[in-house]
């Protein structure tokens, strides 16, 4: 299967957890070409105190791996960012400072793994109204609140939010406790797309493996959904909620 778009990447070398060097990062990128992703998304952190990234340095980041890299033999490749969602990278996105998805009716959020912020659905709603942006929560089945409630993962989707699965936890690359949490909400059917958030080429066959899980218990519909038409209408800013 082809034409796979992969929402979550770590692919850039040098200015994150990421790659650590352009070898690093062609080789995600090629194999992740192999187990058919047509379109890869850069999404370096934008986490201050941690990665200091803002977003010229990411724009310039981005432009000057992608022309190190090979002409030909790998995916189309887009830039965004992984938001740690603080009250400064909050303040970003909302001036516009930060680095939404290609077309800029989406942006992509992480949380602290272990509380959300009680103003968190405020939020979700006013970067909708203010900024026409659909709230993207990376990796929701790490995130521990979760783990012993996902009703809070629906009232966010509820209140506006899309929910995108790093398809590695399947396979337990997080530990069993996302594992099973990723289980959960891939049954109950929260998810609205699945991404690789690779940041070694290592990782890239747990991704694969966990899109085989995938496929064994759900069929290739349910592949075609996650790794194709979610990720359309996620860049689309409109999804089924």
């Amino acid at each position: 299967m082809s034409g796979f778009v992969d929402l979550h990447c770590h692919w850039i070398w040098g200015i994150d957890d990421g790659a650590r060097t352009a070898d690093e990062g062609a080789e995600i990128l090629r194999r992740l070409g192999a187990i058919g992703f047509s379109k890869v998304i850069a999404t370096p952190h934008m986490r201050p105190g941690m990665f200091d990234n803002e977003q010229a340095g990411l724009t310039a980041a981005f432009e000057a791996a992608r022309a190190a890299l090979p002409a030909e033999g790998l995916p189309e490749l887009d830039l965004s960012s992984e938001h740690y969602f603080d009250d400064l990278v909050y303040e970003r996105i909302t001036s516009g400072q930060g680095v939404p998805y290609p077309g800029a009716r989406a942006v992509l959020l992480e949380f602290y793994d272990q509380d959300f912020p009680n103003s968190l659905l405020h939020r979700f709603f006013d970067l909708r109204r203010r900024r026409r942006l659909l709230p993207v929560i990376a990796h929701p089945e790490r995130y521990r609140p979760i783990w012993s409630d996902p009703d809070k993962l629906e009232r966010m989707i509820e209140g506006g939010a899309a929910a995108l699965l790093d398809t590695a936890a399947l396979v337990g690359k997080y530990g069993q406790r996302p594992q099973r949490c990723a289980e959960e909400l891939l049954e109950r059917g929260l998810y609205h797309a699945a991404c690789s958030d690779a940041h070694r080429p290592a990782d890239v066959d747990e991704v694969a493996a966990g899109i085989e899980v995938i496929r064994k218990r759900y069929g290739d519909e349910e592949i075609d959904t996650l790794f194709r038409q979610g990720p359309a209408q996620i860049l689309r800013g409109r999804v089924h909620v």
